[in-house]
């Protein structure tokens, strides 16, 4: 049977405190039908912080208000420079929101969240440079390698997608994102251990 994925995001989203929820990123190569079409372009950043507060999308080609998300996101080739990371197979749809099957799934946090998120997975190797955030270093990059990623956005994610000034995104592989609630019981026992442990210590040292 599979796993609930949208139970697992709010035990997640209760468990680190999160104000939004996380976004569910599926990438499919062929055309599919399912998913609501925005009602005009949208930029990608925008559609991830929309669909963490509820709503959901299915954006094509002619969808994306950014040109360069297009590139990053593999709906198109670049013209005259290169763009990385992007997405190298041809993209012809992205689904932004549902959790269930995701290829990746996206959290906006407060570095506090972030931390604790990090602790969860044993660390994490951090790889931004302050642009293309959310469609490339959060998208892209764990679509190309399969491994967790965070940023600290870019001015395009903080202008079109409304980002707030104490939000960082970060981005975990499917497969990673449904061990989390595992990953969470065994952090909060140790935790729970190491807070008895020094207790018992103050009550010998008092």
């Amino acid at each position: 049977m599979p796993e609930d994925a949208e139970k697992i995001g709010e035990s997640v989203r209760t468990y680190l405190g999160m104000t939004l929820k996380p976004v569910g990123i599926k990438i499919y190569e062929t055309d599919v039908s399912e998913g609501a079409k925005p009602a005009k372009p949208i930029h990608y950043c925008r559609a991830v912080r929309d669909a963490a507060k509820g709503q959901s999308f299915l954006i094509r080609l002619g969808d994306e208000a950014c040109a360069e998300a297009e590139v990053v996101l593999g709906f198109r080739d670049p013209k005259y420079v290169n763009i990385e990371p992007r997405v190298k197979t041809r993209t012809k749809a992205i689904r932004i929101g549902p959790l269930q099957d995701a290829d990746h799934v996206i959290f906006i946090l407060n570095p506090e969240q972030a931390m604790t998120l990090s602790l969860l997975l044993d660390g994490v190797n951090g790889r931004f440079k302050g642009q293309i955030s959310i469609c490339g270093e959060i998208s892209a990059q764990i679509a190309i390698d399969g491994q967790p990623n965070f940023s600290l956005l870019c001015d395009g994610a903080r202008l079109y997608g409304e980002y707030e000034v104490g939000e960082v995104a970060f981005g975990l592989p499917y497969g990673m994102f449904l061990r989390l609630p595992e990953k969470m019981s065994a952090h909060s026992s140790l935790s729970h251990k190491a807070k008895e442990g020094l207790k018992h210590l103050f009550m010998k040292i008092r």
